[in-house]
């Protein structure tokens, strides 16, 4: 046993003679090395491990686990070189060795042109590598760029290494307080959280401050809206009203046209459809697509004969191709918009422009008001679309890949819709 003690009490000599760490206030010396440099951890303090061996050599470490290599070349003058995770400890050291030789052989002015570049700013990284990346894989890119420079402004101006949870947590408070609700400020957080996830990707920093950062803890009852009977069945009585004064319209149109022996327009009266918006709202209500989802919809992804459409994962939230089977309204739906489109027509909805549709706000207000239907956006329509397959007995998962939910957690929301399926299922226990 004596023998056994002698051994670790060697082992453990050896270990800390390895190290050569001796600390001295928030300054540690030893050997630096890739090893030692790894090893070091962050404190509720900055700190720094200066080289035994190489005057003016030193990492510093951050609070937050940023960890920069420097070269002090004389007291209170120090050279950035750069981050621990962009360059070795063998590389900063030669760097620092001729930083050290350049101002021993020329003084202060031969160092100068080696200091390093001031550190990015968390706009700078937005405007010069961020916001490509976005426009390239968000597909609601505007809303992001939005959202980080509208809700996140107060960090603009912040260098990238200086965003402290601290700080993001004292923002995001003062968002709730001035009104904004813990949902809303968690999505702003989650994407300027997701913005900082990249930058240590790319490396412009060493760790994501944010990384174990927990969302604001919000009310579980995420609001879940869908159209009652009576509802449902007045909005389709305004559609159909709303087509029946489109046609009307047309035709008197065409009499004065006719008068005047100009070229007559296209007769409603021999179309399924006076114009968008009833298949719009027909094919969200029977199909759960997000709006984006259905004005970004080309005619390649409607298979007729297998009676499905696919949403490609450029266009999908979740960035995931999902494909949704069509019912019987559906499918007659898009059947008889698509004998109504041109053939070279690639989307399946554009304006009367001819160019993709930007948001059908302004006509789906006019339904609302007079079906008499309050508290409804067009995303209840999804909702809807959700809710009554919770009620006919369809099971939660196949529920979240019809909506191309990430997770069962956002479909859970439907859950208390099929309570009756429940008491079923809890009486075959009897």
């Amino acid at each position: 046993m004596k023998v056994f003690d002698q051994k670790l009490a060697l082992k453990n000599m050896s270990f800390l003679f390895h190290l050569q760490i001796t600390y001295e206030g928030s300054c540690m010396k030893a050997m630096i090395t890739e090893s030692v440099v790894k090893k070091a951890k962050p404190k509720t303090k900055p700190y720094e491990i200066r080289d035994e061996k190489l005057k003016g050599f030193l990492v510093r470490v951050q609070p937050t686990g940023i960890k920069t290599y420097y070269c002090e070349y004389r007291r209170g003058a120090r050279i950035r070189i750069c981050p621990t995770n962009v360059c070795s400890a063998k590389d900063a050291k030669l760097q620092a060795k001729k930083i050290l030789a350049k101002y021993y052989q020329g003084g202060e002015k031969a160092v100068k042109g080696e200091k390093s570049k001031p550190a990015m700013t968390y706009g700078v990284f937005l405007e010069e590598h961020y916001f490509q990346w976005v426009d390239a894989n968000h597909s609601a890119s505007d809303s992001t760029k939005r959202c980080l420079l509208v809700d996140c402004a107060p960090f603009l101006k912040e260098k990238l290494e200086e965003i402290l949870p601290q700080k993001v947590e004292k923002w995001r408070s003062a968002r709730v307080a001035s009104g904004i609700s813990p949902h809303t400020a968690n999505r702003a957080y989650a994407t300027f959280r997701a913005s900082l996830t990249k930058a240590e990707e790319w490396n412009f920093v060493a760790e994501n401050p944010l990384r174990k950062m927990k969302p604001l803890k919000t009310a579980s009852n995420l609001r879940v809206r869908f159209l009652s009977r009576d509802e449902e069945e007045r909005m389709r009585e305004v559609l159909n009203i709303r087509e029946d004064k489109l046609r009307l319209k047309r035709s008197n149109g065409n009499i004065r046209r006719k008068e005047r022996k100009e070229e007559l327009m296209v007769d409603l009266y021999k179309r399924k459809f006076a114009d968008h918006l009833k298949p719009m709202v027909l094919l969200s209500m029977n199909t759960g697509l997000r709006k984006g989802e259905m004005l970004s919809l080309h005619w390649h992804n409607v298979d007729f004969k297998l009676r499905q459409l696919t949403i490609e994962g450029a266009n999908a939230k979740s960035r995931k191709t999902r494909h949704i089977p069509l019912n019987k309204e559906a499918y007659y739906v898009l059947k008889n918009w698509s004998a109504q489109c041109p053939s070279s027509q690639e989307l399946v909805f554009i304006s009367k422009h001819g160019k993709q549709f930007v948001d059908i706000d302004n006509p789906w207000k006019r339904i609302l008001k007079e079906a008499n239907i309050s508290n409804f956006r067009w995303h209840d329509l999804r909702h809807d679309f959700a809710s009554k397959l919770a009620m006919a007995g369809v099971s939660l998962n196949t529920v979240r890949d019809l909506l191309g939910h990430a997770d069962i957690s956002m479909s859970l929301r439907y859950a208390h819709l099929s309570e009756d399926h429940k008491a079923e299922a809890v009486s075959l226990l009897g």
